[in-house]
């Protein structure tokens, strides 16, 4: 079923998919935009989430036939942990995927302080971007809370304008390295991926524009929402 919420600006794109298609749907449309792309230049590039919920989403893209040695994977956001931690999402999401040609852009967590680092990090990002780096389709989740990427509620970072990755407080007991709102505002297409009976009350807030939830700071021209039927329950 796909229909269109008329939300306050921007308008958000959504499409009830049954859980067995849910990661094929998904694939499926980031293959099309990234093909897309690179009609217009020479790379593109696709920004991941974590979790565990986007893992068959990854795996799926994978087999997609993509021209992956022209195409930048980088992360919304990171755990500031040590390397090999099973708190990093990188481990995950690089597995997901398998072995591709795709170059892989990780945030510098291990050096998240370093401001040498990050900007060695967005200075890559730039080459395959543009400056300011526009991503072709950024994944992003929907937290219980309402927090996207890694701006959480009451965090300095929502606020954050001038630079392209931040470093949070506190939240779950751990830092993170998070892309910025105005970088996930700029990306070609915002593709959320939501499940579970717990996501039904923040995507309803999302898609009617609450300002109360960090997701609505994200202000993409292009949003699409793909959520299983018990988000809309």
């Amino acid at each position: 079923m796909r229909q269109t919420e008329a939300v306050s600006e921007p308008e958000i794109v959504v499409e009830q998919v049954e859980p067995l298609q849910w990661a094929s749907r998904a694939a499926d449309i980031t293959a099309e935009e990234l093909t897309l792309a690179l009609t217009r230049r020479s790379r593109a590039t696709l920004a991941v989430s974590g979790g565990r919920s986007p893992k068959a989403y990854f795996a799926e893209l994978s087999q997609r036939p993509v021209p992956w040695g022209r195409i930048t994977i980088l992360q919304v956001d990171e755990r500031v942990v040590p390397e090999g931690s099973p708190e990093r999402n990188l481990t995950d999401q690089i597995a997901s995927f398998g072995d591709l040609e795709a170059r892989w852009l990780p945030l510098p967590v291990s050096a998240s302080e370093d401001p040498r680092a990050l900007k060695a990090f967005v200075d890559d990002l730039c080459e395959d971007a543009g400056n300011p780096p526009v991503i072709d389709v950024v994944h992003l989740g929907l937290g219980d809370d309402g927090h996207t990427a890694s701006l959480v509620p009451g965090d300095p970072v929502l606020a954050e304008r001038n630079h392209v990755v931040a470093r949070t407080g506190l939240y779950n007991r751990t830092h993170r390295l998070t892309l910025t709102e105005p970088v996930l505002s700029r990306a070609a297409l915002v593709l959320w991926l939501v499940s579970g009976t717990d996501k039904t009350e923040p995507v309803k807030r999302l898609l009617a524009g609450d300002p109360g939830i960090p997701g609505t700071l994200v202000k993409a021209k292009r949003q699409i929402l793909l959520g299983t039927p018990d988000v809309f329950a």
